[in-house]
């Protein structure tokens, strides 16, 4: 399912645009916020934006192997986690709530403090 530009758009506006590679928490990062081929590296608007609809693709792919009758809203906000922070979600306490289709916990936990302190 794809998603909706202004879903897009603030993905981008989150990760920001950088250039130049540069160490962002596990990895050098460039573009929006994928991984650079080495540290240092400098690409373009148009590559990033290749690299960004690549990594969006492998997370949403991730988000309906794991979640495939979850709201949309549900699948644009896992995107976005597995896109930020990877796919471990799913083998936690949010995975459980996912599978077992509990869409309020899910919210409940995704808007708590310790959820959020724990993504970063």
């Amino acid at each position: 399912m794809p998603l909706d530009l202004p879903f897009l758009d603030a993905i981008k506006g989150f990760e920001g645009f950088a250039p130049q590679a540069s160490w962002d928490y596990k990895q050098h990062s460039n573009g929006y916020g994928t991984k650079a081929l080495y540290p240092g590296e400098t690409i373009d608007k148009d590559t990033a934006e290749q690299r960004f609809q690549t990594e969006l693709e492998k997370a949403q792919a991730h988000v309906e192997s794991v979640a495939p009758n979850a709201p949309p809203g549900v699948k644009a906000a896992l995107t976005s986690l597995t896109y930020n922070a990877g796919p471990g979600w799913a083998q936690s306490g949010l995975g459980e709530l996912v599978k077992a289709g509990d869409w309020a916990g899910v919210s409940h936990l995704m808007l708590s403090s310790s959820f959020r302190e724990s993504a970063l």
